[in-house]
């Protein structure tokens, strides 16, 4: 019977004369048989005028959603006149009944177009008055067109509901210069343009891009070239971070205060910011912007953290910003920021960690800054307890495993600061090196399932980058695989080390312009998880590429870690995402696998499942555990096992030659040699160079480079003869 009922009264409804009202959200619902209509125009005749501003821009996009509405009133038969908002001598008095497009002196324009922010548009009726305004020109226009879409084309009369208010955000494409001031200055503008960039381009239809460094502008021009990506998006350029602002604004809602006293309480507002919709500012920059910050919650981490928890203030801030965040769930489950905090960054105007802010606001990142060493203290810190700092990070670590459970793996994007946590510059009595230091914190990330992204400075525009829509991504594969023969040097070159952000963005782009690119087979190696913030970077080396470039996975997979240290309970999702990112990049080998000592069994059948094809390691124990290279071999999975030759010498051709010489035994008869070589940031030609060099300086030796499939391939063939 209830069924029935309900038919019965959706029939009625159906059979009402709905005409559709629209909201302010942008959506349409019907609003019952009792609307009021205005009509504006039926059978030729109208009482409305369509006004336009007398003054206006050549080109400006209004004026052409203007005429384009009146030629669609004029085809229907019911023409509309179109006059200049002019009241002046020569003009038209202002009437009861008109249609305004734009920002006309007419106090209805100006009320409408108060209500609005951002990129919106909205067309409503204001007493017998229709008015049709966006931000920008370009909203003017969008609001035209609906109009006319909606209410003009293909109809009859002219006739709109008498409570129309419609508002809806439009896309546009913005590029901002990065600011040109030096110094706290630069710091400062610096993290509120990057911030802002983040939250539009999270929050919001429009994209913003910073114009940067050089690679910024290569970048810009390849993908706003015929073909690319951007192409066919009309960028307007921006003229102050006032203007940026405005754009963020309706998106916006907390200011965060960070604390120059406590210098990692500037990451902690990071975190803040991009779980709140927040901005940071510094307390100048507040006092600065304190007008146009008015009306927004503000967070102020002045005096905030004291060391009182855990006997250092750096620490402290941390822990509170685990607390109120991390272990909360408010921040993002894939990506945890390494960045440099204020300390010896803002006072120098050291802004390389603080242009790429949009990717932890975009992502609502967790943001820290700690020392990887239990056994001193750190240079920013010197007072602490020592390893408070190892304490926090494993704290980090722990609660985001925590929140994964066993759901995936999370990426630790950025880098140490080589002068607090390592003998470099001022940090003249560290224990440690810089490289022990970098491997000592993939050694500590690695236990929770964690990998890294080291090098991230200076990348811009990741919050736009990433939103490439890529498809299907084709590696080479040779033409003929290759029958083993004695008596040769196979010589293969791995393209190193592009396993994180900055060298993929900055320094790749550079050697894959080489005209010698494609004389020799080259295997390159790229993270591929780098396609979560370039998907297009990497896709235009793929589109690009030579019959003779090929793509292997760098350090040390799909990430950076170190096999040994992945617990057993991890290996099931370390294995789903690794074979994942393979896939995705069209993967088999991976030919730099970075670890403390020879991968054990549960490692080994881990890669075979994703990098069946080969894999080589470098095997470095700093803690002096023993551990060791195992010698080539094949796995009983048909994996080949090698070495990654890291002794290359590339200071000159005559340094790599030399160093080719003592690392590659001579061939014989019954024997061949073979080195798979590890080239780090060097050109095609600098290896086209070495290879000649080289064989001028063996005549008679049979040198054969080849690719990195035949490599293993005739690897797997001469251990199994």
């Amino acid at each position: 019977m209830k069924k029935k009922l309900l038919a019965a009264l959706l029939l009625l409804a159906a059979l009402l004369p709905v005409i559709a009202s629209v909201g302010c959200d942008g959506t349409e619902t019907p609003p019952g048989p009792k609307t009021e209509m205005l009509v504006i125009a039926e059978n030729g005749e109208t009482a409305y005028s369509v006004i336009r501003p007398d003054i206006s821009e050549p080109g400006d996009p209004g004026i052409k959603g203007t005429t384009a509405l009146v030629a669609a009133a004029k085809e229907i038969g019911n023409p509309l006149p179109l006059i200049t908002d002019w009241t002046g001598q020569g003009g038209t008095p202002i009437g009861e009944k008109e249609i305004l497009i734009g920002k006309t002196n007419r106090p209805e324009s100006e009320e409408v177009l108060a209500t609005l922010s951002g990129n919106r548009y909205a067309v409503r009726v204001v007493g017998e008055k229709i008015v049709m305004i966006g931000t920008s020109p370009v909203g003017t226009k969008l609001a035209a067109d609906w109009f006319t879409a909606n209410y003009v084309t293909g109809k009859t009369k002219i006739e709109v509901p008498k409570d129309l208010n419609f508002t809806e955000e439009y896309e546009m494409y913005y590029r901002i210069a990065s600011p040109s001031a030096t110094g706290k200055d630069k710091f400062d503008q610096m993290m509120l343009m990057a911030n802002l960039q983040g939250i539009i381009n999270r929050e919001s239809k429009s994209r913003v891009y910073i114009d940067g460094d050089g690679a910024a502008a290569n970048w810009f021009k390849t993908f706003t070239s015929e073909g690319g990506w951007l192409a066919d998006k009309s960028f307007e350029t921006l003229k102050s971070l006032k203007d940026l602002y405005e754009i963020a604004k309706p998106y916006v809602k907390k200011v965060i205060i960070w604390d120059p006293e406590v210098p990692a309480s500037f990451n902690v507002a990071g975190t803040a910011a991009g779980c709140e919709d927040g901005v940071v500012v510094s307390p100048e920059m507040y006092e600065s912007w304190k007008t146009t910050f008015e009306g927004l919650d503000v967070i102020d981490l002045r005096g905030k953290f004291t060391g009182s928890e855990t006997g250092s203030a750096k620490n402290d801030a941390y822990r509170w910003a685990i607390r109120e965040y991390l272990e909360k769930g408010l921040c993002s489950r894939d990506f945890i920021c390494y960045y440099f905090d204020s300390a010896y960054t803002r006072p120098n105007g050291d802004w390389a960690y603080v242009s790429l802010r949009d990717w932890p606001i975009y992502n609502r990142a967790f943001i820290f800054d700690l020392s990887p060493w239990g056994d001193e203290a750190p240079l920013d810190d010197p007072d602490q307890p020592i390893g408070t700092d190892l304490e926090t990070l494993k704290l980090i670590l722990s609660t985001q495993r925590k929140l994964l459970g066993e759901k995936g793996t999370f990426e630790v994007c950025g880098f140490f600061t080589f002068s607090k946590y390592s003998r470099w510059d001022i940090n003249t009595k560290s224990k440690h090196e810089t490289v022990p230091t970098e491997w000592e914190t993939v050694y500590v990330i690695s236990e929770y399932g964690a990998y890294q992204n080291t090098a991230t400075e200076f990348c811009w525009n990741q919050s736009l980058h990433s939103q490439y829509p890529y498809g299907e991504l084709k590696n080479n594969r040779p033409a003929e695989m290759l029958d083993y023969e004695t008596n040769k040097v196979y010589l293969s070159f791995f393209m190193a080390d592009y396993d994180s952000a900055f060298p993929l963005y900055n320094y790749l782009q550079k050697h894959w312009a080489d005209e010698n690119r494609g004389k020799y087979p080259l295997c390159w190696g790229i993270n591929p998880t780098l396609l979560d913030s370039y998907p297009d970077v990497i896709s235009y080396y793929y589109s690009t590429k030579t019959d003779n470039d090929y793509f292997g996975s760098d350090a040390s997979a799909a990430g950076y870690f170190n096999p040994s240290r992945v617990p057993d309970d991890f290996w099931k999702e370390m294995i789903a995402h690794n074979r994942d990112y393979f896939k995705r990049m069209d993967l088999s080998v991976a030919p730099m696998i970075l670890d403390w000592d020879k991968l054990g069994d549960r490692a080994l059948d881990a890669f075979s499942e994703f990098a069946p094809d080969g894999i080589s390691t470098i095997i470095c124990d700093f803690h002096g555990n023993g551990g060791k290279q195992a010698k080539p071999f094949v796995h009983d999975t048909g994996m080949v096992c090698d070495e990654l030759w890291n002794g290359f010498d590339t200071s000159s051709v005559d340094a790599a030659v030399a160093s080719l010489n003592r690392a590659i035994t001579r061939p014989s008869k019954k024997n061949s040699s073979f080195l798979l070589v590890r080239a780090v940031w060097v050109s095609p030609t600098f290896i086209s160079d070495v290879i000649d060099a080289y064989r001028a300086s063996n005549p008679g030796v049979d040198v054969e480079v080849v690719d990195i499939y035949n490599y293993y391939s005739l690897r797997g063939q001469q251990l199994e003869g």
